[in-house]
């Protein structure tokens, strides 16, 4: 009987280690209908698991308020010595018929920015 509640622990131990962790920031509002959260994922989730994440954050956040998420920006980086992912989202909060409540334009933000010195 010792024996296999060793062998359970074991087990359950082992489960929660490869699980991985997933956490994510309380919804910040940043100005009128806009917001942002961010969602971080360690090595042993995946990137898009934390995408999810700040994604159903910010959607629960606008259902609680009877509005729509419309996203504004997104941005993934790695965090704690390359190990963790984190993702940003920045999102508004909109009535359904509000005029801005439109199809996202979805880009990808630039690596490199060049500036332009001979100004």
């Amino acid at each position: 009987m010792r024996f296999e509640l060793q062998v359970g622990i074991s087990v359950v131990a082992a489960a929660t280690v490869l699980s991985g962790c997933l956490s994510t920031s309380e919804v910040l509002e940043l100005g009128k209908d806009t917001y942002s959260v961010s969602a971080t994922a360690d090595g042993m989730r995946s990137a898009a698991s934390a995408r999810q994440r700040a994604f159903e954050a910010g959607r629960d956040t606008c259902t609680k308020q009877g509005k729509r998420f419309m996203l504004a920006n997104e941005s993934t980086s790695p965090t704690r010595m390359w190990i963790d992912t984190t993702v940003d989202v920045t999102f508004r909060c909109l009535n359904e018929d509000d005029p801005e409540y439109v199809r996202p334009r979805i880009r990808q933000a630039p690596d490199v920015i060049i500036e332009d010195q001979k100004k």
